[in-house]
């Protein structure tokens, strides 16, 4: 009888520590190794099966691996955009995704396939994404920004930048211009605000016309009147422009502007 009550505890005991490991075991967090990079022939195909990988907020080099395992290294890297594209004849796929400073994703944009009957610039930036287009020469002898914070005219920022794109995108300038308008537009709960700058009156100054995105857009402003003289101050970003024909061009353009009258 006691032999056969030993064996029971026994048991019992044996029973209860299978469980204790069970528990602790499933408690204890599994850690997926990153993929490794995808090193083939990047397509269509894998370029659209990106779509839902990775999400804003979500951290980069989490979001980075899981790009790289599906489609291999990015193909372009301008700026904060991260691009992965590929083409074959008048077709394109890729994607952008953005990495903000704080090391976190920002804006996905998911993939798509473009034509040049379609979506014109983001056909453009597919193929330049894709390695088939490449950005225009720049032009070494174009000056830089100020380097002792004077502001400069409109005109030698546009002419300047658009020639030197690596050497203004975003730099931070004070600019001398002339007020042409105010436009202010709203997405979701959120308000814009942008002034456009022209370089001088009349004609056609409204075609060479500088968008100054303002960084508080319920900043107060001075009263001001077209063609007023007003003083900017914002951070440079030149963007790629495509016509209807397929002409490629590019603008310039201020965020996070503040702007007080001129003299």
């Amino acid at each position: 009888m006691k032999r056969a009550l030993f064996l029971f505890v026994l048991l019992a005991c044996n029973k209860t520590d299978t469980q204790t490991t069970t528990s602790a075991s499933a408690s204890a967090p599994v850690t997926k190794a990153p993929p490794a990079p995808f090193t083939g022939t990047l397509t269509g195909d894998r370029v659209m099966g990106a779509k839902g990988l990775v999400h804003p907020f979500e951290k980069w080099e989490d979001a980075q691996a899981k790009l790289e395992g599906q489609m291999g290294k990015e193909t372009l890297a301008k700026g904060d955009k991260h691009m992965w594209g590929v083409s074959q004849g008048d077709d394109c796929w890729y994607l952008v995704v953005e990495k903000q400073k704080d090391g976190t994703v920002g804006m996905v944009q998911d993939p798509m396939k473009y034509t040049k009957d379609n979506a014109l610039l983001n056909w453009d930036e597919c193929l330049g994404a894709a390695g088939v287009r490449k950005e225009a020469a720049e032009d070494p002898n174009a000056p830089g920004p100020p380097v002792d914070g004077k502001p400069i005219a409109l005109a030698k920022l546009m002419d300047a930048a658009s020639k030197a794109r690596s050497k203004w995108s975003g730099a931070k300038v004070n600019v001398a211009a002339l007020y042409s308008s105010t436009s202010t537009s709203t997405s979701g709960d959120k308000k814009y605000v942008t002034i456009s700058l022209v370089p001088s009156k009349g004609g056609d100054s409204f075609k060479n016309s500088v968008g100054c995105s303002l960084a508080d857009p319920n900043a107060a402003l001075p009263k001001l009147t077209q063609y007023d003289p007003v003083a900017a101050s914002g951070t440079v970003k030149v963007n790629d422009m495509i016509s209807m024909a397929g002409t490629r061009s590019v603008s310039v353009s201020l965020e996070d502007c503040s702007l007080t009258k001129g003299k």
